[in-house]
């Protein structure tokens, strides 16, 4: 019964952190979307990951905190360090479930499939949710507000999110859209243009 109520509850705090009142846990969202309902959105590197708890209606719940150097900042405000680039730290619920080493890079995963994984290293564009009373943040939309960076052919950089990126383009308030339904990486130059755009820049 314990795990149970302590499910429902995290079902209950991701649709708090990810959707607006009245709006159902995950919304399909396109650009705009995501650029209109995000707190912020910038590129970073993940920097570090660490396990915590958060207590919460008698029970507690697994967190991950993740900090990041903001490589590039398009919505926000974000604090520079003395003679270094800004850093984010953001709580999420969520659990490791497996951590392995591979070269100098650690890489560290979430068992709960609907969080968003990130791995130590790796570089992403986030559009984030202000923070919520317990102090967690989320990816706007879970998956569809985390593109991961990386290399494609050529030495470009791609960025895709968990959904392939499927209806990012769509819709008439979405700048750069593409043909209704289009999904797979853009380069991370089409990405941070259309950002862009959307904010007005």
């Amino acid at each position: 019964m314990r795990l149970r109520a302590l499910s429902w509850m995290m079902a209950a705090l991701l649709a708090a952190v990810t959707a607006p009142a009245g709006a159902a846990m995950i919304l399909k969202m396109n650009l705009a979307q995501l650029t209109d309902r995000a707190d912020a959105i910038f590129r970073g590197e993940v920097l570090s990951a660490e396990p915590g708890k958060i207590a919460i209606g008698g029970g507690t719940l697994p967190t991950v905190t993740y900090r990041l150097r903001i490589d590039e900042a398009f919505k926000g405000t974000f604090e520079a360090k003395e003679n270094a680039s800004p850093e984010v730290e953001i709580t999420m619920l969520g659990t490791f479930k497996t951590t392995a080493r591979s070269g100098g890079q650690t890489r560290l995963s979430s068992s709960l499939p609907e969080v968003p994984e990130l791995r130590v290293g790796e570089s992403y564009v986030l559009f984030t949710t202000a923070p919520g009373a317990s102090g967690l943040r989320a990816p706007v939309g879970l998956g569809q507000g985390s593109f991961r960076i990386y290399a494609g052919e050529n030495k470009s950089e791609l960025a895709v999110n968990e959904l392939n990126n499927l209806g990012l383009f769509d819709g008439a308030g979405s700048a750069q859209r593409g043909a209704p339904g289009i999904e797979g990486p853009v380069t991370y130059t089409r990405l941070a243009t259309a950002i862009l755009t959307q904010l007005g820049k």
